[in-house]
């Protein structure tokens, strides 16, 4: 069988804000916004022209009859990548509007070049510059 990642999916204090985050630094687009599981909202959105979709998901609320299953919502992800052929300028870009940059833009074997930055909801993006 072959497997392949469907989406990568956020939990969120604020789905509507992630999402806006995720539109306005990597192009990502709103394709839904419903309750999926009782008590909570999840936003799909597509990033990298489609190639990925990105789910951002509400905390359930009190007196909803979604479980509460921490397992799903603690460690797990270390991060996540997007890639880019501009990694100085988008790095630029996100120091000016206030982004934390984790680990600044760095050399790796075989001339590929990544850098970390903080998203919200303390998700940690790698952006990744493919050899030239």
């Amino acid at each position: 069988m072959a497997y392949f990642i469907n989406h990568v999916h956020i939990r969120s204090t604020e789905p509507e804000k992630s999402a806006e985050w995720y539109e306005k630094f990597f192009g990502a687009k709103k394709v839904s916004s419903k309750e999926v599981m009782s008590g909570t909202i999840t936003i799909g959105m597509e990033a990298g022209n489609g190639s990925c979709k990105l789910m951002i998901s509400s905390q359930p609320v009190d007196g909803s009859d979604t479980p509460a299953l921490p397992e799903i919502n603690q460690l797990g992800l270390e991060h996540f990548g997007f890639q880019t052929n501009d990694i100085n300028g988008d790095i630029e870009k996100f120091e000016a509007a206030g982004v934390r940059i984790i680990m600044p833009v760095t050399d790796i074997p075989g001339g590929a070049k990544i850098a970390y930055i903080e998203a919200p909801d303390n998700v940690v993006i790698e952006l990744v510059n493919p050899p030239s």
